[in-house]
C-alpha cells in the first residue's frame, strides 16, 4: 500500500485534482481548511479556490491564515492580556533608552548602560511571554480545528461504512 492511500481523503482529492489540472490553472494547498470569505462570510471548502465563489473577492488566508473558519475565536481576556503584556515590553525597552540618553551626570556610563541593558532584557523577556500566550492560544484553536476536522472525516467514513 502506497503512503499517498493512506492520506486524507481531502489531501487525495488535491492531488487527483492537480495530477489532472495544469498547475497555473490553480495554486496547490498542501493543508486544505475551510476559509471563511472576510467580505461576505462566506466559507469556502475547495482547497483550489483563491476566490471567493460568492463575492470573487481574495482569500486573503490562503496566503497569511490568520485564524481558521468554523472554530469559534475564544479567550478574549487572555487576547487582551496579550496585548497588554507587549505594551509594556515596549514601554519598559523605551524608558531605559530615554534614561541612557537623557541622564544627568551623576548617573555615571557603567550605570546608564546597565540601565539600558536591564530595560532591554526586561523588556524582551515580556516579549517572549507574550509569545508564549500566543503559543497556547493558537494551539487550543489548533486542536479544536483538528478536532472537529477528525470528527467530521469518523462521520464521512461511518456513513460509507454503513451505506455499502
Amino acid at each position: 500500500m502506497s503512503p499517498l492511500s493512506q492520506t486524507t481523503p481531502s489531501i487525495l482529492a488535491v492531488v487527483r485534482r492537480t495530477s489532472t489540472q495544469d498547475l497555473t490553472e490553480m495554486s496547490l494547498h498542501l493543508f486544505p481548511t475551510p476559509v471563511e470569505c472576510k467580505s461576505c462570510g462566506t466559507i469556502v471548502d475547495d482547497p483550489a479556490a483563491d476566490h471567493c465563489p460568492s463575492c470573487g473577492k481574495l482569500l486573503m488566508e490562503r496566503r497569511t491564515p490568520s485564524r481558521l473558519a468554523g472554530v469559534e475565536r475564544k479567550y478574549e481576556n487572555l487576547r487582551l492580556l496579550l496585548g497588554f503584556v507587549r505594551f509594556l515590553g515596549i514601554a519598559t525597552a523605551l524608558v531605559g533608552i530615554l534614561l541612557f540618553v537623557f541622564a544627568d551626570d551623576t548617573f555615571s556610563l557603567v550605570e546608564r548602560v546597565l540601565t539600558i541593558v536591564g530595560s532591554l532584557l526586561i523588556g524582551t523577556s515580556l516579549f517572549v511571554v507574550a509569545a508564549l500566550i500566543e503559543i497556547v492560544v493558537d494551539l487550543e484553536e489548533n486542536s479544536r480545528a483538528s478536532f472537529g476536522m477528525q470528527q467530521a472525516l469518523l462521520e464521512e467514513w461511518r456513513s460509507r461504512r454503513t451505506g455499502t
